[in-house]
């Protein structure tokens, strides 16, 4: 049981001693908290600052308040995580090579797993999201067929880490998305290519082959980083949204 609180970094010692208190009685999602006096009396300190704890908490999803009764455990999604890592990342100004650099990371991993773990529910999907990004006619349709695609790919996976943290750092990989396809279109690339390289993909996984899926993975990154770079030597972080498609159906 969490010890009595010194009043030293006080908000600090409450917080962990409510996630420490979670953890020794092993709560789980929908399990209720001792009562806030009782976690008071507890740690010896005010209702006041219990209160500020699980609502500090109750931001990062940890927690979930209910009008009327005390706080339930939670658990944390994306939209909790991408907001640390917004927050994280405006304040470092990460780089969007640093961005490219993740991707290349973690998605050539995806598609490996992918190849390993998928069921032919999740080939179904992929099959479906292949067939939006291939039907995609304008940038829009573009951007969001492939974030479609590659969270697919993050499901048939199977592993959790990965597809939260993916899917945490879409909002702000949607914008890299932008300037790489821009960047290779406007470099000579074609958008047939974007799509053909993405079923090359999708055959490598249907295959169960994860070393030609990791190879697909990276040679489609390679896109975007040729892409990236091309953007970059423009000096132009964002070409604008028609990615190369016809101004008459850009970003309807």
């Amino acid at each position: 049981m969490p010890r009595s609180i010194k009043r030293t970094s006080l908000q600090d010692q409450v917080t962990e001693a409510l996630i420490e208190l979670i953890a020794e009685r092993d709560l789980k999602a929908g399990d209720q908290l001792p009562g806030s006096a009782e976690l008071a009396d507890m740690m010896n300190v005010s209702l006041p600052v219990i209160r500020e704890a699980i609502a500090g908490l109750a931001a990062i999803g940890l927690l979930e308040r209910h009008q009327g009764r005390e706080a339930t455990v939670g658990t944390p999604n994306a939209t909790h995580l991408s907001r640390l890592f917004s927050l994280r990342l405006v304040g470092a100004g990460v780089e969007d090579e640093k961005m490219q650099q993740f991707r290349e990371i973690v998605e050539v991993g995806n598609a490996r797993l992918a190849a390993q773990n998928r069921t032919d529910e999740q080939l179904v999907d992929l099959d479906q999201a292949m067939a939006v990004l291939s039907a995609a006619d304008n940038a829009d349709a573009l951007y969001a067929a492939d974030v479609a695609f590659h969270a697919a790919v993050a499901r048939a996976a199977d592993n959790d880490l990965l597809e939260l943290t993916l899917e945490s750092l879409e909002p702000l990989l949607w914008r890299l998305r932008r300037r790489t396809w821009n960047g290779w279109v406007n470099a000579g690339g074609g958008l047939a290519s974007i799509v053909d390289a993405h079923r090359v993909i999708l055959d490598a996984i249907r295959a169960g082959d994860p070393e030609a899926a990791a190879t697909a993975m990276t040679d489609h990154l390679t896109q975007a980083r040729v892409g990236l770079e091309a953007s970059q030597r423009a000096g132009n972080p964002d070409a604008g949204p028609s990615a190369g498609f016809p101004a008459a159906t850009a970003g309807e």
